[in-house]
């Protein structure tokens, strides 16, 4: 994690550009809203650099589905790409005391897809808004390790903060988006709206994705010819460039074996 230190640094420069009129320190932000990169803004910081430099910079409400659909989405934000989903089975989390959340596996490519539609690259900026900060830190976290080099997490997202004590206790109305008086609507957007990957191509979609490493949304056949090399060495576990029956079974059963893993930790 970056040192305050390093977060002063980086708001020097940010302050030079005059994208934001105000700067949030680490030492400001909870421990379980912190991220890696250590970049943050309230809902109204980034309501106003929204005004400012909105085109240069994009905006992602990572709730889920049900979440937009029902409490409403800043009318700024540019697209809702789920973190994560609520679970199919809805599962209950007694730990949380709420409906179990299942992680999206494609958060990385679907943000990056977004990006590249705005025009924009991975060295621009990019905000993450969940419902209260917490879930938007983990999502920050996981493009800042996927090569994203400026995501802030918006720490008191869209509903807020709860109220710690008096007739308004669990409430939250304090801070976010929301309570700040920031547009937003429950009138949704179709173009900016998520939806299942299987209706984004299935399978075959899935495979063009990693094909595309260049993310252009095209695949040469140089990028094919490098995803079925890649493919191949990868089976060939004796480097003999040759694969034999034992070698094509064993790779079916480690597929098996992943497609379990996952749906242990979805559980």
């Amino acid at each position: 994690m970056f040192k305050v230190k390093s977060v002063i640094i980086l708001a020097v420069i940010f302050l030079s550009s005059s994208v934001f009129a105000e700067i949030v320190t680490e030492k400001q932000v909870p421990k379980h809203k912190t991220t890696k990169a250590g970049l943050y803004v309230t809902a109204k910081n980034a309501y106003d650099a929204l005004q400012k430099q909105g085109d240069k910079i994009l905006f992602l409400d990572v709730r889920t589905r049900g979440e937009v659909a029902y409490v409403g989405m800043p009318t700024l934000a540019d697209a809702n790409v789920p973190f994560k989903f609520t679970s199919k089975k809805y599962e209950w989390d007694d730990k949380r005391n709420t409906f179990k959340m299942t992680p999206n596996p494609d958060f990385v490519d679907d943000a990056m897809q977004r990006l590249l539609a705005k025009g924009l690259t991975k060295d621009d900026i990019v905000f993450v808004m969940c419902r209260s900060g917490g879930r938007s830190a983990k999502a920050a976290d996981k493009l800042t390790e996927s090569g994203f080099a400026k995501v802030y997490s918006v720490i008191d997202g869209f509903e807020g903060d709860t109220v710690k004590s008096g007739e308004n206790k669990g409430k939250r109305t304090i801070n976010g988006w929301k309570n700040s008086n920031l547009p937003w609507s429950y009138s949704l957007d179709k173009n900016k709206m998520y939806f299942k990957s299987k209706d984004k191509g299935g399978h075959l979609g899935k495979m063009l994705k990693k094909m595309d490493s260049d993310h252009d949304k095209k695949v040469t056949k140089n990028e094919f010819d490098a995803f079925h090399q890649k493919m191949f060495g990868k089976i060939d576990k004796n480097k003999d460039s040759i694969l034999d029956e034992q070698e094509l079974k064993a790779h079916k059963m480690n597929k098996k074996k992943e497609m379990k893993k996952k749906k242990k930790e979805k559980m």
